[in-house]
């Protein structure tokens, strides 16, 4: 069962759609059995990168198509002449990749579609709550992450990080494991606090939140992916 597909999966090697369906398939089927557990990472963000990987290779055919001869930039005109020059200038091999990406891309979705109803349910079944007074200053702070009827509580260091590029300046979420604690009536989510402001004292009023689910979804492959998402929208 294949764990993995290679960026350029539809272009490298041989060059048949029969043998191709079978690579693709034999992907998605590792696929579905992580997601038959409730595993969502790091396949579903997979699928979305081949499925937009194979959408720009055919949206970048199509408009190359449409503007040759006439409206073909210098640039675009040497990139066609360099892809002329690869083992793709035969015709056949070139049909051979559209019939592979045309079948790719709809089966692709479909799986990705899945993926999205499995994230959907979990982050409905998260929920996210201050503990104490929240500070104005949240880019870092501390997550208390329980699954009931459990009475553990682990505790994790978050940090907002921030990535600029020249298109967009986008932002995403870190998480430092730190300790556990028991939760009880005696040690509360405010009690928890207090003891790492004792033990933390780089930050004298810490933003801290509870990730809180009745659902024991696996851990590191869906609950802590998903509460980043949903923890970066709730700090928006």
């Amino acid at each position: 069962m294949m764990k993995k597909l290679n960026a350029d999966w539809f272009l490298e090697g041989t060059l048949d759609f029969e043998y191709k369906k079978y690579v693709l398939l034999a992907y998605l089927q590792h696929v579905s059995k992580e997601f038959a557990e409730v595993k969502l990472y790091p396949s579903f963000s997979d699928l979305i990168f081949h499925y937009n990987n194979l959408f720009q290779f055919k949206e970048s055919k199509k408009n190359l198509t449409q503007k040759f001869p006439s409206q073909m930039s210098e640039e675009e005109f040497r990139n066609l002449s360099m892809l002329k020059e690869t083992d793709l200038n035969e015709q056949g091999e070139l049909q051979e990749i559209e019939h592979i990406v045309e079948y790719a891309i709809p089966t692709i979705k479909s799986q990705m579609k899945e993926g999205k109803e499995i994230y959907d349910y979990i982050d409905d079944h998260v929920t996210i709550e201050p503990i104490g007074i929240t500070p104005l200053y949240k880019n870092e702070g501390y997550i208390l992450l329980r699954v009931n009827p459990r009475k553990e509580v682990k505790v994790f260091e978050y940090k907002i990080v921030f990535f600029e590029n020249t298109d967009a300046n986008y932002h995403g979420i870190s998480f430092s494991y730190l300790d556990s604690y028991t939760h009880s009536i005696a040690n509360t989510y405010e009690s928890m606090k207090l003891k790492l402001i004792r033990n933390h004292t780089k930050l004298p009023n810490p933003a801290t939140y509870l990730v809180y689910t009745v659902h024991p979804f696996p851990e590191e492959t869906s609950l802590i992916p998903v509460a980043k998402r949903k923890i970066l929208s709730y700090l928006k």
